[in-house]
């Protein structure tokens, strides 16, 4: 099979992108007016740092949260206001996507086909869906990629600041995106052609107008005790493990072999294409096949040497696969240039789309495959933790109703306080108490806020008032209120399959409650 497609003209190319973005953009808008699962923790702590707009937060900085109230006060405070910006910020990158693939390789039809294979990747197809600080950082570190080569490699002057400006603005939703100037510096130094670039202001403007993006982070953080260096030390493991997690710890080859697998389950057979990418950047002298290897390998090997040292979580190589993606569709297309190596490769070409298309399906509701595990829904569906929670807000207005003015929504954990708050009906402040018991999970944005603080001595309005609990009971409770009441149960069900249970109380009387010395970031 060799690549004889004459009808598909730049021209036509284009149209095709066009319209495949457009029907995506409707088909996923439509999707969200008939979406079986909520808002995730994230995005409903995201929605509820909107409400509060500050120069930046206690684990990110601002952007998220701009992004989602421009959003919102224009469409409102629903779900699918919270997840448009995803929707567009998705096709926004897969322009650049294209962009980058013609400039580098001047052909349209592997353009096309690079963004038609990277709909085939599960970890994209969930990016263009929710609006986590994924969406914009991984926009900003595609864009940015694209203003670097046309710095690079076109000799575009302007394209330097713009760079470093793409990649600041990318740094206030995701910090994890700095890892971006060493790997195109390291471009630099190994790239013999590119190496005199060092010795011009271009590649350092970059870094300074990127860095200069970083001051409302740096001054908002010198007013709040630097919290954000903090928190983002012991989630990657410079600190102190981390200790808030439930979850049996796990030895060094327990989480890189769960790293390893769970990249492998988010990209699919792709992956296959991308490592072919790898080597062909290593023994060919190909400029821009080690241009596309180098930016994302780097961040690749980062976060993959960080799981020595603590859990990575399976979205954090994200932002390594746009070029990646980009250097797999150039291996298959040499691929079907070529009769024998098709032959010989055209299997995992075909189970990459097989895989894309089942995983477009399924991941719209995971729930068509309880039936395979009516025991264990959780084996199945990664989605479980995002449903329910409109369900659980309903129930607590009906509770709030039933207690007298004043009483307030208190939870166990910072995701189930901004879940609360935005699905409970009149979306209330709810309170964070997490931190305040002995056996005390992180801090978070709550903690910062001096009007959700349960401590009398820093907010007093809420002594004497009752509450709905969501949580565990811990003996701190009985401490904090004159009397608790525990609830019934609140399972969910979906197809006949019990996936979830919130355990609610009523709490009567709060006399307030003191953090304790030791604190967990």
């Amino acid at each position: 099979m060799v690549w004889k497609w004459s009808w598909l003209t730049p021209l036509r190319c284009r149209a095709l992108l066009a319209l495949v973005l457009l029907a995506g953009m409707a088909e996923q808008v439509w999707y969200l007016h008939h979406c079986p699962i909520d808002l995730s923790g994230d995005e409903a702590h995201y929605w509820d740092w909107s409400r509060q707009l500050d120069w930046s937060y206690y684990s990110k900085g601002p952007a998220v949260a701009y992004i989602i109230r421009a959003s919102c006060a224009i469409f409102g405070d629903t779900m699918p206001a919270v997840r448009y910006p995803a929707v567009l910020l998705a096709a926004m990158t897969s322009i650049v996507m294209y962009a980058l693939t013609f400039r580098m390789f001047r052909s349209d039809r592997l353009a096309l086909g690079v963004v038609l294979l990277s709909a085939m990747v599960p970890m994209f197809i969930a990016g263009s869906l929710l609006m986590t600080i994924d969406p914009p950082m991984f926009f900003c570190w595609g864009l940015g990629t694209y203003l670097f080569y046309l710095a690079v490699f076109e000799q575009k002057k302007w394209a330097w600041p713009a760079a470093g400006l793409a990649i600041g603005i990318g740094v206030l939703a995701k910090y994890a995106l700095l890892i971006w100037l060493p790997a195109g510096l390291l471009f630099l130094v190994i790239d013999r052609a590119s190496r005199r670039l060092l010795k011009t202001a271009g590649p350092w403007v970059m870094v300074v107008v990127a860095l200069a993006c970083m001051t409302p982070v740096l001054v908002w953080n010198s007013q709040h005790g630097w919290v954000t260096f903090k928190h983002v030390a012991r989630q990657t493991g410079m600190a102190a493990v981390n200790e808030e997690s439930d979850e049996p710890k796990l030895g060094v080859a327990e989480r890189v072999g769960e790293f390893v697998g769970a990249q492998a389950g988010v990209v699919g057979p792709v992956a296959v294409f991308m490592i072919g990418g790898l080597v062909t950047a290593v023994k060919r002298r190909h400029r821009r096949v080690r241009f596309l290897a180098v930016i994302g390998g780097v961040f690749w090997l980062v976060t993959f040497a960080d799981a020595f040292r603590s859990k990575v979580q399976v979205n954090w190589p994200a932002p390594a696969y746009f070029t990646l993606v980009i250097l797999a569709g150039y291996i298959i297309a040499r691929c079907m240039g070529n009769e024998l190596a098709w032959r010989r490769w055209r299997g995992w070409v075909y189970a990459t789309i097989v895989f894309g298309l089942v995983l477009q399906g399924v991941t719209r509701d995971f729930s068509i495959l309880y039936p395979l595990a009516r025991a264990r829904p959780t084996m199945v569906d990664p989605t479980v933790k995002l449903r329910g929670w409109a369900t659980l807000g309903q129930q607590l207005g009906k509770e709030l109703a039933t207690m007298r003015d004043g009483s307030f929504i208190l939870c166990d954990d910072y995701q189930q306080t901004a879940e609360t708050a935005f699905y409970t009906p009149g979306q209330p402040k709810t309170y964070y108490a997490g931190s305040y018991f002995e056996d005390a999970k992180r801090l978070s944005q709550y903690d910062l806020w001096p009007d959700r603080s349960l401590d009398p001595k820093q907010n007093p309005t809420l002594l004497g008032r009752n509450a709905i609990y969501v949580g565990y009971l811990k003996p701190e409770l009985s401490e904090a209120f004159e009397r608790v009441e525990e609830l019934p149960p609140l399972d969910i069900e979906r197809r006949g399959v019990k996936i979830r249970t919130f355990r609610v109380s009523r709490c009567y009387n709060f006399k307030g409650i003191s953090r304790p010395e030791a604190k967990k970031y």
